[in-house]
């Protein structure tokens, strides 16, 4: 009789939280930020204001992909999430409405990172 091994997985995945209550409305106004930068492009005396909004934009697509991280890379990323939705709020200085209110719902599903 042969003595046949079980094989037990040498590394158990971590589970990821769902945060795709802070996700989405980070994609959504990232790519408002971008529409919105690229408007004040067009403008002829006011084009350095859609500066910051393109960067702000840019950031938070990139934090869309990190936050599908494991739960201990997410826990390092939730600071940044806060500021990024206090960004977005104060967008709305910039006649960016989608943006403020993406970041209100950043701010009430911070709890999310807690689960």
């Amino acid at each position: 009789m042969e003595h046949e091994e079980q094989q037990h997985p040498t590394h158990i995945p971590e589970q990821t939280r769902d945060l795709s209550g802070i996700r989405v409305p980070m994609l959504i106004s990232g790519i408002f930020h971008c529409l919105v930068a690229l408007s004040w492009f067009s403008t002829c005396f006011l084009f350095f204001i859609g500066i910051p909004l393109l960067v702000l934009g840019i950031f938070e697509i990139i934090m869309f992909g990190k936050l599908n991280a494991p739960p201990h890379e997410q826990n390092a990323l939730r600071s940044k999430c806060k500021t990024y939705a206090i960004l977005d709020i104060c967008s709305i200085l910039l006649f960016n409405l989608p943006s403020m209110i993406c970041g209100i719902i950043l701010i009430t599903n911070q709890n999310q990172f807690d689960r």
